[in-house]
């Protein structure tokens, strides 16, 4: 005779059973990919990260390490000396031409800027299409050079990472300079008892459609009242 109660206890899962235990499986699987998911974003933002503040200590290092050059100069043929106070002089003690600026000066008269992606980052598969940083020019000086370096990595998105944000602006890039001194075309605010000119440099570089950000503050030149 055929005992019921024992086939009862071996006749496996019921169907209500089974789509519960598939759908606590899958739920299991989605929380796997999300973290999954969550961890490669991660890994990439906080290589950008990285690189946005390599870059900007590299254009603070540039701008400090080449404070005493000036723009619009033939390095073969200089018009201008730095004198001691650290102001351009021209070789017979005289006024050198207004448009020979020492680097800072230069940054604080034409701020740099970048607002929109180029279109030109990502893999370059063809040398042809490479944009070199480096200019390389005898008949310009460092500022000039520096200043290309600057347009290819930060204006070309050669090494970042640019994403418009919902408004169609892309990641910001701009390069200041601030003149803190008594006098014209001083910075608003500026404390009337300071007889010197001091120069603030300010880098910041967004990235991740502007949700990160990188601001660099430091002192680009000084120049002493005479």
């Amino acid at each position: 005779m055929r005992n019921f109660s024992k086939d009862k206890l071996i006749k496996g899962i019921s169907l209500v059973e089974a789509l519960v235990s598939t759908a606590i499986v899958a739920i299991g699987f989605l929380a796997v990919f999300q973290l999954v998911n969550y961890s490669v974003n991660s890994i990439g933002v906080s290589g950008e990260r990285t690189k946005i503040n390599y870059i900007t200590s590299m254009i603070a290092e540039d701008m400090i390490g080449s404070r005493d050059e000036t723009t619009n100069t033939n390095p073969n043929s200089k018009q201008c000396l730095i004198n001691d106070y650290g102001v351009p002089t021209a070789l017979d003690g005289g006024v050198c031409p207004d448009n020979i600026k020492k680097f800072a000066q230069h940054i604080n008269q034409s701020p740099i800027g970048y607002d929109s992606c180029s279109g030109k980052g990502g893999p370059i598969f063809s040398k042809d299409n490479m944009t070199s940083i480096y200019k390389n020019s005898l008949t310009e000086g460092a500022p000039e050079n520096k200043l290309n370096r600057w347009g290819v990595i930060l204006g070309e998105d050669r090494y970042l990472k640019c994403r418009d944000n919902p408004d169609g602006v892309g990641d910001r890039k701009t390069i200041n300079v601030y003149k803190i001194c008594t006098g014209t075309g001083c910075l608003p605010g500026s404390w009337d008892m300071i007889f010197d000119e001091i120069y603030i440099g300010r880098v910041e570089i967004n990235t991740n459609a502007g949700n990160k950000r990188r601001t660099l503050y430091f002192q680009a030149d000084y120049i002493f009242k005479e």
